[in-house]
């Protein structure tokens, strides 16, 4: 599975950092704006000098950035937990992908739905080819692209939806549980904590299952998520619990590879060298 941000993304989330336009970029690189567009935009590849001076302009490693640039670096996956599966159903809401998962309790068989995708008939068709009834929906957010179909898996399930409690809740459940920071949810023998990670959206939330972290779109490989709620909640969720998990820990996104917290803190052009 490729990254889900390219150079140009990462630079323009930079940009939102700093509340800067392209405008500012250009004045601060000195580089022809023309040029900034076409990498934003996905249709210029720079040289190194080039990454190396974006990169100093907008406080990101320029070593990791020019990795990713020059698409040298891909994620090698997590380790797998003994104690549950965790299935990733890489679907589509139009053309556009999206990580969806059933997570299911080896002791018991217990199985609960995270995000949707956008796409109920593919996690409904995988659930009845393992033999398997969600007794849950786990949202990080209300995105149409992770909750879109909700209704359709509540019918199908009838089952409750936990989501956050400063998350705005979408159209589908008919039995909405709402979690905070530190709750724990059960499932079979597992014990699922909530951790807040707003940013993305105004209440986001990452589910920890051992040294498994299921994130949505708060971090992606080698990336951040966009800041649609603010840029500065998004970099502490993500540099003051993400990444303080241990190095192992397994982190599954919304779109893209998974990856681990160690190998973020290595290749992550947003945190290396920013963790304290």
């Amino acid at each position: 599975m490729p990254l889900e941000d390219e150079l140009g993304d990462i630079l323009q989330k930079a940009r939102d950092g700093k509340s800067w336009s392209r405008e500012d970029l250009v004045r601060e690189t000195g580089l022809p704006e023309d040029d900034i567009r076409q990498i934003e935009n996905y249709q210029l590849t720079p040289d190194d000098s080039v990454v190396l001076k974006l990169a100093k302009a907008l406080d990101l490693d320029g070593p990791t950035l020019i990795d990713i640039a020059q698409e040298r670096w891909i994620p090698q996956e997590p380790s797998r937990d003994p104690e549950f599966d965790l299935i990733c159903l890489n679907v589509f809401m139009g053309e556009y992908p999206v990580n969806c998962f059933l997570l299911r309790c080896n002791a018991t068989g217990e199985t609960a739905v995270v995000d949707t995708g956008a796409n109920p008939k593919t996690i409904i068709d995988k659930a009845h080819e393992m033999g398997v009834r969600p007794k849950m929906i786990l949202l990080t957010h209300a995105h149409p692209d992770h909750a879109g179909g909700l209704g359709e898996l509540d019918n199908a399930f009838d089952c409750p939806t936990y989501i956050d409690h400063n998350e705005p809740k979408p159209k589908g459940s008919r039995n909405f549980k709402t979690i905070r920071d530190g709750d724990e949810i059960a499932l079979g023998k597992l014990r699922i904590r909530c951790l807040e990670t707003p940013g993305h959206t105004v209440g986001g939330v990452s589910y920890l299952i051992n040294q498994t972290l299921i994130s949505g779109d708060v971090i992606f490989a080698g990336s951040m998520g966009r800041a649609n709620s603010s840029w500065n909640d998004l970099f502490h969720s993500i540099t003051q619990k993400v990444l303080r998990l241990p190095d192992a820990t397994g982190l599954h996104p919304g779109h893209g590879p998974a990856t681990t917290v160690g190998q973020e803190k290595e290749h992550n052009p947003f945190f290396l060298g920013r963790l304290g």
